[in-house]
């Protein structure tokens, strides 16, 4: 070693020794040694302390300056001087000895310590819960109580759920095949998995996380555990339990009897619960005799026992399909069936559904549309809705349902002889009724026994509106006027009303029939009348096709559209493509649909949502319902002078003509439209007072292929219009559900549109100058081959609809300005009007028109 590394280090001022001394000092707490005497000079007597390196000193000089630094005595102390070390603490947090956000930034070790401690405790909660959980009585929560629905007045009943279908079947008695199937569709790790599924558990989490529902079971242990133990209600708490029970499940009992206990206590929809009740349900038949499709459908089910019955739901079908085909699938990936086998399945279609005895008459048509629209509003789960013990009161008052009953009675199926007259048979009636501004449904015929016919003909959308969209058009008109410019149109601006004319597009083109052909679409007024110049009330009144074709282009058919849609229609009907012809009505709405979408204006212009129910109690507790919230969607003054026009249409002195002049029996100020579909397929008519609108719906029907049937020669008639048997039957239905009623009077217009502007179009063809024929014409006219965007809707008309019968009159041209011009003898007067008419076409013809008029 060199002199100069071992020579003892020098005196040093105050402040620096001391670092020196104390690296040198070592636990001797001085830099002098216990005798007292001063470090020794010479070589070899300093060995037993070694002095510093120069390295070391340096370090100890900086230690040296950071203590002083932060605060040390003055002049710094030696290492000596500086007390014993800092003691260690349990948790050094906030690091010690670090400084900036170091200080703060836990270490590695001590993340993985709260890591594992976090676990540690996780586990340890999970060990109590399930050390706390008792597995409850399965036989507590599996008692199934009726459902009790009430009409309005909540005394009242419309009727009950009768009792619950089920019988237990041992495990021997499912043939494998069947539960092959629903391992493969519902938990195909069901024999390998502890009852539980992580995976399920974490996509629940994340769902509920995100704001969606509380997901149900995952796997068959945990729903057979829902079914049997607990409730079907989507809560964390339940969720919980679930969890832990099924774990206890699963070690308590072999998997065949977790399996069959599922199969036993599962819903598959028409109120059959168990494997066998499902089997007798959807195919008639036993459980032991389902084949390997059949039982793969059944399993499908339990995915969505409410909307998989594809007999209830058609649209379903390919969706079902391809959930049939997974079950299948995975059957033979597990091994389980040939794949040659499962590549020659078809998929079984179900029998019909066998209606419950206790819904029998009108209750199960009421019964049914309220289940319906409590799962459609997520107001009960369809398996608690299963279970019972709801009561249930709805909006259906009795005094107007028996008089919806009455009247279908009592004006049409009375005078029927089915067993004589072949037109007679297979006839269907759908009436809806809605109050204005609220949206209550306060009647609702669909059909004439639930028991006979199960199909709800009020709530069916398979059948053309007919003429009755014609108010759609008009409102667009008073809402948007014409043109791209939005000019406006007002009730007596003139239109060119003959027939057959070319419809003009708002980009100067004519509307095609055809585009490879080119030809021009020209759609017939009934019976081929030409009208000349007529105002639009007029041609309300008349239902005169040609103008309101033109009127929907000159509007812009997407307006038409959203007129509809604001009044109520859905906007997902089939064939309501946004062109010209959806003014004849080929869209196909429901009754409820067009009651709701009239009552829209009889509550000038307040658009109120349907609903069923008023209230709902279990246990004696208030079940939310949705909340209403009507919206203004029309202006006052529109709504208001839409039903000053359509008032004509009822009411239309002097003339008396209007095509729904038998609604003026009911003594009220009544607005309404007619609707006659091309070919008489269908017959409608849609009326209201200020506070009760209805809608009534005529057609006949294959019972086998559901075509539609022509409603020629029934009871006798050549054909039928909505001004005949529909409008007949609506008076007779208001006569009674207004009993003790006050009358109420419409609003007046605020503002007269056809003071603002006139539309005035001029003919497209001359004026009519010759004299009527001396035969009279047919009651229709060819209707045109291709029509662009016809109904595909069964028994759909080319059009869309033709007119009602007009009043006799002279057999001088058409007048159109809703004034008598003279005083001649009219000609025989047309079904529906009188023997002798103020006006009148051919041999006393007026007809609102073919292809959409009523």
């Amino acid at each position: 070693m060199s002199e100069h590394r071992r020579r003892s280090p020098q005196p040093r001022p105050e402040g620096r020794g001391g670092s020196h001394s104390g690296g040198a000092g070592g636990s001797g707490g001085g830099g002098t040694p216990p005798g007292g005497s001063s470090l020794p000079d010479g070589p070899g007597e300093g060995d037993e302390e070694r002095p510093l390196s120069r390295v070391e000193a340096r370090a100890a000089a900086r230690a040296g300056g950071r203590r002083a630094a932060n605060g040390g005595a003055a002049g710094g102390r030696s290492r000596s001087e500086a007390g014993p070390p800092r003691k260690k603490r349990f948790i050094d947090y906030p690091r010690f000895g670090k400084t900036g956000i170091r200080r703060w930034l836990p270490s590695i070790k001590q993340i993985l310590a709260m890591i594992l401690f976090f676990l540690a405790s996780l586990m340890g909660l999970a060990a109590l819960a399930y050390a706390m959980v008792k597995v409850p009585d399965p036989n507590a929560n599996t008692t199934y109580q009726s459902n009790i629905y009430y009409y309005a007045d909540g005394v009242t009943e419309i009727g009950r759920t009768g009792q619950v279908n089920r019988q237990n079947v041992t495990v021997d008695q499912i043939p494998k095949h069947v539960q092959k199937a629903v391992i493969a569709a519902e938990n195909r790790s069901f024999y390998s998995d502890s009852g539980v599924s992580p995976k399920g558990l974490l996509r629940a989490g994340v769902t509920m996380v995100k704001g969606g529902d509380t997901q149900g079971g995952s796997t068959i242990t945990q729903q057979y555990v829902k079914n049997t133990y607990l409730t079907q209600e989507r809560t964390f708490k339940r969720k919980f339990s679930e969890i832990f029970i099924a774990l206890k499940v699963d070690r308590q009992m072999r998997k065949d009897d977790i399996l069959v206990g599922y199969l036993n206590t599962a819903f598959y929809g028409r109120n059959a619960y168990g494997i066998q009740a499902a089997a007798q349900a959807y195919y008639n038949k036993n459980v032991g005799d389902l084949n390997v499709a059949e039982g793969a459908y059944l399993a499908t089910l339990l995915n969505a026992p409410g909307i998989y019955d594809v007999i209830e739901f058609p649209g379903q079908l390919e969706k079902v399909k391809g959930r049939w085909a997974y079950a299948l699938d995975g059957m033979v990936k597990e091994g389980w069936l040939p794949k040659a086998e499962r590549d020659a399945l078809q998929f079984p279609m179900p029998i019909k559904p066998k209606p419950a005895a206790n819904k029998a008459g009108q209750a199960g048509y009421l019964m049914k549309v309220t289940d319906q629209y409590l799962k459609a509003n997520n107001v009960i789960p369809e398996a608690n809705l299963a279970r019972g013990g709801y009561k249930i009161v709805t909006t259906f008052e009795k005094p107007k349902q028996d008089a919806a009953v009455a009247a279908v009675k009592d004006q049409l199926t009375s005078e029927l002889k089915p067993d004589k007259i072949e037109a007679d048979r297979y006839i269907r009636t759908g009436l809806a009724s809605v109050v204005p501004g609220d949206g209550a449904v306060v009647a609702l015929y669909g059909g004439p026994d639930f028991i006979q016919q199960e199909y709800n003909d009020a709530v069916r959308r398979d059948i053309q509106a007919g003429s009755t969209f014609k108010l759609f058009v008009l409102a667009a008109a008073l809402r948007d006027g014409g043109g791209k410019d939005g000019k406006p149109i007002g009730p007596d601006s003139i239109y060119n009303g003959d027939s057959k004319i070319p419809i003009k597009l708002q980009n100067g083109q004519t509307f095609k029939r055809d585009e490879k052909t080119n030809e021009d679409y020209r759609a017939p007024n009934e019976g081929d009348v030409d009208y000349g110049p007529i105002p639009i009330t007029r041609a309300m009144e008349k239902s005169v096709n040609t103008v309101f074709l033109q009127l929907a282009a000159d509007v812009g058919p997407e307006k038409v559209k959203k007129a509809a849609i604001d009044a109520g229609l859905p906007p997902d009907l089939g064939s309501f493509e946004p062109t010209p012809t959806m003014a004849l009505g080929v869209a196909p709405p429901s009754a409820l649909d067009m009651a709701e979408a009239y009552a829209t204006f009889a509550a000038r212009g307040l658009h109120a949502d349907p609903y069923f129910v008023k209230e709902v109690t279990h246990d004696g507790s208030k079940v939310e319902l949705p909340k209403r919230e009507p919206k203004q969607l029309f202006d006052k003054n529109v709504a208001d002078t839409v039903n000053q026009v359509m008032q004509r249409v009822v009411d239309n002195p002097p003339l008396n003509d209007g095509t729904g002049r038998a609604a003026k029996a009911l003594a009220r100020p009544v607005a309404g439209k007619t609707g006659t579909t091309d070919g008489n397929n269908s017959a409608w008519f849609v009326g209201y007072t200020p506070n009760l609108a209805t809608s009534v719906a005529l057609f006949r029907e294959d019972p086998n292929t559901h075509a539609r049937l022509s409603l020629k020669g029934l009871g006798g008639r050549d054909a039928v219009h909505g001004g005949d048997i529909p409008t007949l039957v609506w008076t007779a239905y208001m006569k009674g559900a207004m009993q003790g009623m006050p009358t109420a009077d419409f609003a007046v217009p605020g503002e007269k549109f056809e003071d603002r502007d006139r539309v005035t179009l001029p003919p497209t063809t001359a004026p009519p100058t010759t004299k009527a024929p001396t035969t009279p014409p047919p009651t229709t006219s060819a209707p045109p081959t291709t029509p662009p965007q016809t109904s595909t809707a069964p028994g759909g008309g080319s059009h869309g609809s033709s007119g009602d019968p007009g009043g006799g009159g002279n057999t001088g041209k058409p007048t159109n300005t809703g004034r008598p011009t003279n005083t001649e003898t009219g000609g025989p007067g047309g079904p529906g009007g009188g023997p002798n008419g103020s006006r009148g076409g051919a041999n006393g013809f007026i007809i609102g028109g073919r292809a959409g008029s009523g």
